[in-house]
């Protein structure tokens, strides 16, 4: 009786074990607060850290927000436009403050005012906003994700904007849509939190202070301003061709769109197979935006308009990424386009990482399977070895 009780509380070990290892992954629901006091320390922490680096200069909300980033927001193209994260100071976090790593990978959150968005998101796209890169990761890759998710179904910008609208804007929490409604404000708060971050700025206290009574108006008020300067959104043609033009214009967007496949080396254009569903869904985006601010002119300060990756900062990223041949294609076509409007952005350093294919999404997932395999395998082995114990009890009895 007391061998078969010390089976039955290996058993219940090993159970605890194996729940400990699935509680081990990384939980994803915090609410909001929580998560902006998560982020308030995280940005005390960066700072410590910036300032016990003397040697490099660091900025401490780059930090933060590339900490934020895994995933689908540590692929190459991310490393290769946002930077690529650093190891010593994850280690950092990790040391001083463990409990902020429920930002990595945090989706679906509830705002203030009721709507849902896509925390992770925002969080990854406004550091591309702080660092001069709008549209890439935003509502420009959105549009792209959304053409791919429907490309070669018609033939026709209509046709698509017929097969989209099933699923462009929905409430979604990412399961369902490649740009649904937590996307879209994701997109548009990034463009404009991001755009309000300079030295000094607490994250967590300008989050709050912007969510605090935001409606979908000003939201979308902000947004065009920012991203496409004064204008009348009450001319749809005009408005939806600008949304477009600035999409396909933006260098970010055509290495991500080359990337992607999307993008022609010969000529340095979009595909043309591409361009019906991509304009589909750049003119979805812009029926959206002019139907939030009831069709009204929006009047910004043109100074104040986002910015774009500098060509040389793509041309550099394309050699980084070994296409030498599309290197020398876009500088060919760029070389005699108006640049006026580009600024910073650039590789970060991160060419040998790239060369290398290392993928830390992969890498932690490998990991987390690997001590989960360890957990469960001495669990087994003790259950075993007292099962065999039992055996031989019995046979010398």
């Amino acid at each position: 009786m007391g061998k078969t009780k010390t089976v039955k509380q290996l058993w219940a070990l090993a159970a605890g074990l194996i729940l400990a290892c699935v509680l081990a992954l990384p939980a994803h629901a915090a609410d909001y607060e929580t998560l902006l006091g998560y982020l308030d320390r995280l940005q005390t922490v960066a700072e410590e850290y910036a300032a016990s680096n003397s040697s490099e200069e660091q900025d401490p909300i780059r930090l933060m927000l590339s900490y934020t980033r895994v995933g689908e927001y540590n692929t190459a193209i991310w490393q290769l436009t946002a930077g690529a994260r650093d190891p010593e100071f994850e280690q950092y976090v990790a040391q001083q403050a463990p409990e902020v790593a429920e930002l990595q990978g945090t989706r679906s959150v509830t705002l203030p005012g009721g709507q849902n968005i896509d925390f992770s998101h925002m969080l990854a796209a406004t550091e591309l906003v702080y660092i001069g890169i709008p549209i890439t990761g935003s509502w420009g890759g959105d549009c792209m994700q959304l053409a791919q998710s429907y490309l070669g179904q018609t033939s026709d910008v209509d046709g698509y904007k017929a097969l989209m609208t099933q699923t462009f804007n929905i409430p979604d929490d990412g399961t369902r849509s490649s740009f649904g409604d937590e996307d879209l404000r994701a997109d548009m708060d990034a463009v404009v939190l991001g755009s309000r971050i300079s030295a000094g700025t607490r994250l967590a206290d300008l989050m709050r202070d912007y969510y605090a009574y935001l409606t979908d108006y000003d939201r979308a008020y902000n947004f065009i301003g920012l991203s496409f300067g004064t204008i009348d959104t009450g001319r749809q043609s005009t408005f939806r061709q600008t949304v477009y033009d600035t999409l396909v214009n933006d260098t970010g967007m055509q290495l991500l769109l080359y990337i992607n496949g999307l993008w022609q080396q010969d000529g340095w254009q979009l595909d043309p197979e591409a361009q019906p569903a991509l304009q589909a869904a750049s003119e979805l985006l812009a029926e959206y935006l002019s139907g939030a601010v009831n069709g009204e002119t929006v009047y910004t300060d043109v100074e104040v308009r986002m910015l774009t990756l500098a060509p040389e900062a793509l041309i550099d990223a394309l050699n980084a990424l070994g296409e030498s041949d599309a290197a020398q294609a876009a500088q060919g076509a760029l070389t005699s386009a108006d640049t006026a409007a580009g600024s910073t952005g650039g590789v970060d350093g991160v060419t040998e990482a790239l060369r290398g294919g290392f993928d830390i999404r992969f890498f932690r997932a490998l990991l987390l399977v690997l001590a989960g395999a360890a957990i469960v395998g001495m669990a087994v082995f003790f259950i075993l070895f007292a099962v065999e114990q039992e055996r031989g009890v019995r046979r010398r009895h």
